[in-house]
């Protein structure tokens, strides 16, 4: 691998048509030019599909994949598929990077010889706000290379993010389809199961690389729905043993993710919820914040939101679903 190895950039997009333009131009406008841009429609039925074949008449290292659509996981396995670089990286198609996003972190994995790099989370602003971002590489602090180990314990803690987008990786690194189809909180599934592939990581401290734009029908916002507490079960619960498994050492820190998770959606879920599997939800995660609440509260290192949480989930069911709202309603614990 060298300074000359070409990047995929893969760009999943659904009913996006306001903000695709912003977001292909700043990969098209990268100081690191030797890209390859692959822009996925993923069924959309806003039009988002016929301005990608727009944009791709802009560029010729781009190109448009249409598909039915399969949500989030499906279209970035699907670029996955004709991508060709060396590297890959996943921008999503609502938000936008700096120019000097793909130079920075190909550079952290060069001269680190580590295989993904990635900055710690990215710069979060409202949508309709500006978002500035650094122009130059020679402004951004030189990347340090973390064991994976150390890398995993820092995500579980939630001090880096867990996001798939943000991150290089070396394409021979993913495998087939590495994001699990059909179900939410995918990059959760399954990002601490690739950097388990790996020795170390290049971390880059720096968010002003990627603009993340927080919109209110995100998928956080959106009402419950079963699939919601299914997928949350479903990765604590493989989250949970893959990690005692692997690193024993963690199996703390593992708890605090997997009750993290369990809270954040079952604080959504409605008290009169009336639909069976909704109850279900309800009772199957206070069934594993039940599990995790102990260990997290006399977790030292656990965040100071979960601990104060998991204390209020030793007074019981109803006093911690009002908890909960209450949070909700104000925009906090998130």
């Amino acid at each position: 691998m060298g300074p000359n190895d070409l990047v995929s950039v893969i760009v999943p997009v659904y009913n996006v048509k306001q903000y695709l333009e912003e977001c292909f131009t700043s990969i098209c406008n990268q100081t690191y030019q030797h890209l390859e841009i692959i822009l996925v429609d993923d069924g959309s039925t806003d039009g988002s599909g016929d301005l990608c074949d727009e944009l791709v008449k802009r560029d010729l290292r781009s190109r448009v994949l249409h598909k039915p659509n399969g949500g989030l996981s499906d279209a970035r396995n699907y670029g996955l598929r004709f991508a060709n670089g060396d590297w890959v990286s996943f921008v999503d198609s609502d938000d936008f990077i700096s120019p000097v996003f793909v130079e920075v972190l190909l550079k952290a994995c060069l001269k680190t010889g580590c295989q993904i790099s990635a900055v710690p989370f990215g710069k979060p602003f409202d949508d309709g706000d500006q978002c500035a971002l650094v122009n130059s590489a020679d402004s951004v602090v030189a990347a340090t290379a973390l064991l994976s180990s150390n890398v995993q314990n820092l995500m579980l803690y939630q001090a880096l993010d867990t996001a798939a987008q943000w991150r290089l990786y070396a394409n021979d690194l993913l495998g087939t389809d590495p994001f699990p189809r059909g179900l939410y909180y995918e990059d959760l599934a399954s990002i601490y199961k690739i950097i388990h592939g790996v020795d170390s990581v290049a971390i880059v401290d720096c968010r002003d690389l990627y603009a993340y734009r927080m919109r209110s029908d995100s998928i956080i916002r959106q009402e419950y729905k079963h699939i919601k507490g299914e997928s949350a079960l479903k990765i604590a619960d493989q989250l949970y043993r893959d990690i005692c498994n692997w690193y024993p050492n963690l199996s703390k820190a593992a708890a605090s993710r997997c009750f993290s998770v369990c809270r954040m959606v079952f604080a959504q879920i409605p008290i009169l919820a009336n639909d069976f599997l909704v109850r279900g939800d309800s009772d199957e995660l206070w069934h594993v914040l039940k599990e995790y609440r102990r260990v997290v509260l006399f977790d030292g290192r656990a965040r100071k939101r979960e601990r104060f949480a998991a204390g209020i989930a030793h007074l019981g069911k109803t006093p911690f679903r009002i908890f909960c709202l209450l949070c909700r309603a104000f925009g906090l614990m998130r």
